[in-house]
Order: C-alpha cells, then sequence, then structure tokens
C-alpha cells in the first residue's frame, strides 16, 4: 500500500512554528478614529461540546465558572493597512475579569501559536491547567483573542483542487526526485487555487498585520500598556509587536521562542531537523541504561547504530504485516526516536519489537497502539464546537512570512544535503516546498528591533519544534532575559507547576528570571540523570499537552 503522507493536509500545527525578522510599516497610517469593542453575548457551550474540547467531567464546573466572568466582543480592524479606510474585518476577544479590579496590574493577552491557532479560550485552558495561571486572573485581565483568518473573527477558506486532482501515491523508502517534483506540483496547483479563490484576504494574513490587530485591540480596550504570553509562533507575534509598538508594551513572557531567520522555511526546517537528530541521541542514552529491557545497546553509539541499520534495511525493505495493509518503511524508525520523552517508555518497546518483526506476522503488541489504525468509528463534531485552529490561515500567513526560494530545483538540493547532514531524522521533514505555488513577498515581511521593555525569553534545552539555540539568537537582536527549561516539551512552561511559579511571578513583580525549571522528564528518570536538575519526573496531562507536542503515527 502507497501512502499521500499528508501532502494534502497542509502546514498543521506542528509546523506551526515559524520565526521572524520583522516589519516596515504601511506606507498608510491607520484611521485616527479610536477603535472600540463591540461588547455582545459570549457563546454558549453545551457539556457535548466542553467535552469534545478535551475537559474532563470534573473540570465542567470550573469552566463555567471561568465562561460567567467572561465578557465577550469584536473590535473592526482594516483589512489592510495600507487602506487605513477601506474594507473592515472583524477580531474577536474574549477577557476573563480580574477579581481584585482595585489591585489591577493591568490586562495579559495570550497566544497559542499555529500560526492558525486559536486563542479565544487560551485564558480558560490556562486557568483550568494551572492554578498558578489562574491566579493571575485576581490580578489581571486575561485576553484571549482569534487572529485574523480564524475562529471567531473573520475567518479565512479557500478553494481546494477538484475532487479528481488527487495527490501522488508515494512509494514506501526514501524519496525519489521524479517523485517529489510531482508532489511539488500538486502542491503548486492547490496552493494557486487557494490564493485565487480568496487572494484579498489571504494576501492580508500576516504576523505584522496580526501585531497591528492586537495594537488596535490595546487601545480599544482602553489599556496605556498591554502584558503578553505567547507560546511557539505567539512569540513570534511578541517580537513583532514589541518591535513596532515597544510603548506599548508592559509585561511579556515569550515561551518555546522562534529565531530571527525561522520565517525562512528551509531556515526552520533545517534547524528542526537539527533539533531532532541531536534528541536521538538523547534517547539512545536512556535506552542505553535500560538495555537489560530493550536490548537495543548498552552505549549510545550501539544503540544509534543499530536505529540507523534498521532505518536502512526497513527502505530497502519494507515491512507488511499480516493484519495492516500498510508498508513501513525507516521513517517509522525515526518516528518512533524522536518521540517525545514522556512518551519514551511507549515507543522504544515498538522500536524493539520493530527490529525483530518480519513481513507476514502479525503487528507485535508493542506497535499496535502506535500503527494500528483506531477501531472506534469517528463521530461528527457537536454543534457549537469552536474552531481551535485554521489550516489555511496557517498556511498564509506561513506564506506571506515565507522568504525562502519556492523553485523546485533549489529545495530539491537543499532536501538532499538535509539527508546527508541528518541521516535519521530528515526523512521525516518536509519532502516539498510547502509554499510552491505561493505568491513570493515583494519585501521582507518585517524586521526586528531592540527596546529597553520588561521581556522573558524561555527555551526548552531538548525540544526540537523550536530548537533550544533560537532563543540566544533572539536575544542578541531583541534583547530579553534567557530562561531555560530542561526538557524536550514544546511550550510547556504554563503547565508544569515549577516552571509556571517562575512565570507567575515575573507577571506579578516585573522582574525578569535568569534562571530556569526542570519541565517534563522521561518516565523512571529524575532530573539530574539528564539535566543539572534534581526534581523528580514531572507528569504532563496529555489531554492538556501544547500544540506541536501530538505523537501519532497515524497523523504522521
Amino acid at each position: 500500500m502507497t501512502r499521500h503522507r499528508g501532502i494534502a493536509a497542509g502546514i498543521g500545527v506542528f509546523a506551526v512554528v515559524a520565526a521572524g525578522l520583522m516589519v516596515s510599516a504601511p506606507t498608510a497610517e491607520a484611521s485616527t478614529a479610536s477603535p472600540k469593542v463591540t461588547w455582545g453575548n459570549c457563546p454558549q457551550y453545551s457539556d457535548e461540546v466542553l467535552e469534545a474540547m478535551g475537559l474532563r467531567p470534573d473540570e465542567l464546573g470550573r469552566m463555567r465558572a471561568l465562561l460567567a466572568r467572561t465578557d465577550c466582543g469584536t473590535v473592526r480592524v482594516p483589512l489592510d493597512y495600507r487602506r487605513p479606510n477601506g474594507t473592515r474585518i472583524t477580531i474577536a476577544i474574549s477577557r476573563i475579569r480580574a477579581t481584585d479590579q482595585r489591585h489591577k496590574l493591568g490586562s495579559i493577552a495570550v497566544n497559542p501559536g499555529g500560526p492558525g491557532g486559536s486563542g479565544y479560550l487560551m485564558p480558560h485552558d490556562l486557568a483550568l491547567t494551572s492554578p498558578q495561571f489562574g491566579a493571575l486572573a485576581d490580578r489581571y485581565d486575561l485576553i484571549g483573542f482569534d487572529p485574523r483568518g480564524v475562529g471567531y473573527s473573520t475567518r479565512a477558506d479557500c478553494a481546494r483542487p477538484d475532487d479528481d486532482v488527487r495527490p501522488p501515491e508515494i512509494p514506501p523508502g526514501p524519496i525519489a526526485e521524479e517523485t517529489a517534483a510531482k508532489i511539488y506540483d500538486f502542491q503548486s496547483a492547490a496552493n494557486r487555487t487557494c490564493w485565487e479563490s480568496n487572494r484579498a484576504l489571504l494576501g492580508q494574513l500576516t504576523t505584522a498585520n496580526v501585531a497591528r490587530d492586537l495594537e488596535r485591540v490595546r487601545a480599544a480596550l482602553g489599556q496605556g500598556r498591554l502584558s503578553y504570553f505567547g507560546v511557539s509562533w505567539g512569540t513570534l507575534l511578541g517580537q513583532v509587536y514589541r518591535s513596532l509598538y515597544p510603548r506599548s508594551v508592559d509585561r511579556m513572557w515569550l515561551d518555546s521562542v522562534v529565531g530571527p531567520t525561522a520565517n525562512r522555511l528551509d531556515s526552520r526546517f533545517h534547524d528542526v531537523t537539527g533539533a531532532d537528530e541531536r534528541k536521538v541521541y538523547r534517547w539512545a542514552a536512556w535506552a542505553a541504561e535500560r538495555d537489560a529491557t530493550y536490548h537495543l545497546g548498552d552505549t549510545v553509539d550501539e544503540v544509534v547504530a543499530l536505529v540507523k541499520r534498521l532505518k536502512a534495511r526497513l527502505n530497502e525493505e519494507p515491512l507488511v504485516f499480516a493484519d495492516l495493509d500498510e508498508h513501513l518503511d525507516g521513517n517509522l524508525v525515526a518516528f518512533l526516536v524522536v518521540a517525545p520523552s514522556p512518551l519514551w517508555s511507549e515507543a522504544t518497546p515498538g522500536l524493539a519489537a520493530l527490529a525483530t518483526a518480519r513481513s507476514g506476522d502479525p503487528v507485535p503488541d508493542a506497535l499496535r497502539p502506535i500503527i494500528m489504525p483506531d477501531p472506534r468509528e469517528p463521530t461528527e463534531p457537536p454543534a457549537g464546537l469552536p474552531e481551535r485552529f485554521n489550516e489555511v490561515a496557517g498556511r498564509a500567513i506561513l506564506c506571506n512570512d515565507d522568504t525562502s526560494p519556492h523553485d523546485f530545483p533549489t529545495f530539491w538540493r537543499t532536501y538532499q544535503g538535509w539527508q546527508r547532514e541528518f541521516p535519521i531524522t530528515a526523512s521525516l521533514g518536509s519532502f516539498t516546498q510547502r509554499c510552491a505555488g505561493w505568491p513570493i513577498p515583494s519585501r521582507e515581511p518585517f524586521t526586528l528591533r531592540r527596546s529597553n521593555g520588561s521581556l522573558q525569553l524561555s527555551g526548552h534545552r531538548w525540544e526540537s519544534p523550536t530548537p533550544y539555540e533560537w532563543i540566544a539568537q533572539v536575544q542578541a537582536k531583541i534583547g530579553g532575559t534567557a530562561f531555560t527549561v530542561e526538557d524536550d516539551i514544546h511550550g510547556s512552561v504554563a503547565r508544569v507547576p515549577e516552571c509556571t511559579e517562575h512565570l507567575s511571578a515575573y507577571f506579578l513583580t516585573g522582574r525578569p528570571d535568569a534562571g530556569g525549571c526542570t519541565g517534563v522528564t522521561p518516565p523512571g528518570t529524575t532530573a539530574a540523570t539528564l539535566s543539572a536538575g534534581t526534581d523528580d519526573a514531572t507528569p504532563l496531562d496529555a489531554g492538556r499537552a501544547p500544540a506541536g507536542n501530538r505523537w501519532s503515527w497515524r497523523d504522521h
């Protein structure tokens, strides 16, 4: 059986991490009329909807208490800031009111990343997940918003290729140039069809314009300055906002920071793939310490050598199990060895089973939960389920910000270079220029600038969606204080109590923190084993995992 490898899916949440150079101001100023919030009724959510959003039954009461404190409104903004008196679009906002209005410190706007992620209910999600973050709602109004193109804001959509235009089948094993060229042509056609169907809106979906919208929201709320917490692409939005409007920023914490050249997709994929390759060696050290259990080797070198041999073997002779109609090649090996550390105890037995598996056998028990289709029938989403991610808006923002070459020959040379540089993990990366066929911007999308305002940057030493070295690059570009999390979990600062204590203290005091926290550690491991920390392993609720940490072979 051949696979599409998700070609038609576009750029998902994981791809979600663009970064920035930053923006030239539009040639025309926005209208001098003061923006206003049009307050109205909040959306009503049934228990069925809240549970479909991932809430447990015991959380429904707390969620409803938060919703009872919530104001909902919209702010009208220019579609094109170069034409401030032209077409308007709508930005939807939510506000959890501070309980102590007398001693209120201001407002914190939040963004979950993407691009394309909805932030409308992010304040509620954070308050439910973290008592420390929830406590900030005593002294701050928490502001959620859907960026332009997403959710309750003016929403992006576009035409798709006709049903008879299908992505090319991809045989197992290393991708050939001829196949990659066919994928490129399909991607180009899909992107052109999308762009041409809604160019007025899609052409105005940029990180810089979202930052300009946020400034209009600040003014509409009557806030002299706005505090901000952003994750992943939300850190790029924060960097752009701070560079455009330094006097509008109060306190800003950016977690899982994207780098100053990552708006170039070729640069971003290179750095992310390199971080994935380094993760293999960290996992190999953990597996080697447990050789008596997994039998993969008792040194890092032995484990890595086995991984390389197994990947090469499956690329040469893909496995076909008796009860699974799919050819499994070396990509499954790479997928297993870059699993997030909380899942090592699931991925490693799967790899051990794969090492001894033979075609024609049933799927080994250790691999079944990883690679077998979900036997449950898919259910229709309940009516009223809010949009949590808009793929069209995400693709448009990434591609409008992207300044890397879009032609196939350049991409193919670059892709081949990745295979040589990162022999284990490069095959997991993009095998075509995802913005092929999308118009190339005529100028740099944004320009980062240094300012003296308070800025806290947190990076995760072992994660790959936003590699740790990016934090130093951003710090050199725009300033700020670096905070190190000793884990590999994208955006975990607001999810792990030890780390959230630091985040809460920063927003309450305004004092940046040059220290760090342990974060999430591998199963059966103390932090001291893999870092300088000493705390025991911290679990991460899979239902609350930040964007970028989902792990599923079926969705790969």
